[in-house]
């Protein structure tokens, strides 16, 4: 049956609206560079993309976390190094304040620079990070972790918190260590001493050119405890360096992933559009050749 020229015309003009939306929609694709431009082009792919990109957010929110940890541990690391360096100084000084050759302004020179160093200590003590918080004061991060009252004794006035931050779906990450447990539970011969009780112990017998029994023990103990907290950060330190690599690699192949279902083939794309360009131009010069009239005279 013959087709009529107003059907053969309702027809191509139809089926040229149509190749000239498929090139429109290569065009978006390849401005976009993603192969889904709404959810209806693949339900499925869609929602497995959302679900990544969550997945993805999640980690970031895990690195975030891990960052700011690794931060404060390595703050926390250096801090307690300087402890430790100051301690050692004080034991050194110690040693040369009982020797018999050495006067009494000598030993007051000794005791001068133990004063000094003390005060280094309780700022060590107090340090805080780039944004204000303190290292040692537990949950008290906005104000200092040690005061020293009217008669020069260095009090901790922090609390025991232990901050931790959410690094993975079962792990979380300590951020330090409280100052109670950094510097005020040294097993001296005298029971749980602070290292600032041990300071002005030395201080208070330096000046007699002899230091009482088990003075330089506790001293020493007083390096070794600190040590062992840098020691636990160190662990800590290394943990979430671990953790860092998981992470990153667990986003590498996330990204993949994602790409995979999300990102556009440009090439593919472009080879495609070329011929539905090249198909449309042949359908258009059919039509002018089969009909007095243009495509476009229908169009307007």
């Amino acid at each position: 049956m013959p087709i009529s020229t107003k059907t053969f015309n309702a027809q191509s003009l139809a089926g040229f609206h149509k190749m000239t939306g498929q090139i429109q929609e290569a065009q978006m694709r390849i401005a976009s560079g993603k192969k889904i431009l709404r959810s209806s082009d693949s339900p499925i792919d869609a929602a497995n993309i959302s679900a990544a990109k969550e997945q993805k957010l999640m980690l970031e929110r895990y690195s975030s976390n891990l960052d700011r940890a690794q931060y404060r541990l390595a703050l926390t690391d250096e801090t307690l190094g300087q402890a430790v360096t100051i301690m050692t100084r004080i034991f050194e000084l110690s040693i040369q304040a009982v020797n018999d050759t050495y006067a009494s302004a000598d030993r007051q020179s000794i005791k001068t620079e133990i004063g000094e160093l003390k005060k280094g200590m309780v700022e060590l003590a107090n340090k805080k990070d780039l944004t204000g918080q303190s290292l040692f004061a537990g949950y008290k991060v906005n104000s200092n972790a040690f005061e020293i009252d009217k008669d020069g004794v260095v009090q901790f006035v922090g609390d025991r918190g232990r901050h931790s931050v959410q690094v993975s779906e079962s792990m979380r990450l300590s951020t330090g260590v409280d100052g109670a447990s950094a510097f005020m539970r040294v097993e001296s011969d005298y029971g749980h001493d602070s290292a600032f009780e041990i300071i002005e112990i030395v201080e208070n017998q330096i000046m007699s050119g002899e230091l009482e029994e088990g003075t330089l023990d506790d001293i020493d103990k007083a390096i070794e405890h600190i040590t062992r907290q840098q020691t636990l950060i160190g662990a800590a330190l290394s943990k979430g360096q671990m953790q860092a690599e998981a992470l990153g690699q667990r986003k590498l192949l996330l990204n993949e992933n994602i790409s995979d279902l999300e990102d556009a083939d440009i090439a593919g794309i472009v080879t495609e559009m070329q011929s539905m360009i090249t198909s449309r131009d042949a359908a258009q010069q059919a039509f002018v050749n089969v009909g007095r009239q243009s495509l476009f005279d229908f169009m307007r």
